[in-house]
């Protein structure tokens, strides 16, 4: 018997210590189904949307940069259309400035024939046709063609070629523009059309004075060469002073000394 109670002493050490085992865990299974779930609420993470009041002030502060950066890009745009134009116009006087140098830098005496007997002198000066009319040599012959390197020209003021053209940009346009006319040829006949390039627009006066040697000034009218009660003949002067005035009232003047 005594042997049998040494048997059964462990097994019985093992059963009791299951049991309580066991009791602990139904006791922490009660006590985690007793803990409220208000007590938890706070440990769980609730996730909401905007308010409307936080909407309208998003679209609000959303609305504000984008007209900032509307006003902004519209200085830019309107800035890069002024310089545009601003550039157009430098760009246009400066060929103005070019073509009057080539022109008036080189006259020279050479009277040409227009028609049958009628002589025209190297300068002519108001004469009712144009403003003034002469001849210039250095008249650039890229392609060599079999011509001469004289040129007569002459300048006016009058509206636009293409003023009364429909289809043209200068429809209906009534400032006056300054106009370069030059001949093909020098001796031409009497009805013989110069061509027409248009230098500049907005032009309300074309003024010329010429250097008088002899007295050291400037005049309104060449110096002649020969003068007499019918006709006045006129030689290319040593200097001439061309100013352009404006519409808005500037004035562009060059004074160009004949080679």
């Amino acid at each position: 018997m005594k042997s049998l109670a040494n048997h059964l002493f462990p097994i019985s050490v093992v059963l009791e210590t299951h049991a309580l085992e066991t009791k602990v865990l139904e006791t922490k299974v009660l006590e985690t189904r007793a803990i409220k779930p208000s007590a938890i609420a706070p440990t769980i993470k609730r996730h909401k949307g905007f308010t409307l009041i936080e909407a309208l002030v998003a679209m609000f502060i959303f609305a504000w940069i984008s007209l900032a950066a509307y006003q902004i890009l519209d200085q830019v745009v309107i800035a890069q259309e002024v310089n545009q134009r601003k550039s157009a116009a430098v760009a246009r006087v400066q060929r103005v400035s070019w073509q009057l140098a080539s022109d008036f830098r080189q006259m020279v005496n050479r009277p040409v024939w227009q028609g049958q007997g009628n002589q025209l002198e190297p300068l002519l000066f108001a004469t009712g046709d144009y403003l003034i009319e002469f001849t210039r040599g250095g008249w650039s012959n890229p392609l060599q063609w079999p011509r001469s390197d004289l040129q007569r020209v002459a300048y006016l003021l009058d509206y636009h070629p293409e003023a009364k053209d429909s289809d043209s940009e200068f429809y209906n346009d009534e400032r006056l523009y300054l106009i370069r006319l030059y001949w093909q040829v020098l001796d031409r006949l009497e009805d013989s059309e110069p061509q027409q390039q248009v230098l500049i627009g907005g032009v309300v006066d074309f003024r010329t004075r010429f250097w008088d040697q002899a007295t050291k000034e400037w005049g309104d009218v060449p110096v002649p060469t020969f003068e007499s009660v019918a006709v006045s003949a006129y030689d290319a002067p040593l200097a001439v002073e061309v100013s352009i005035v404006f519409e808005n009232e500037d004035v562009m003047t060059h004074i160009f000394r004949v080679l």
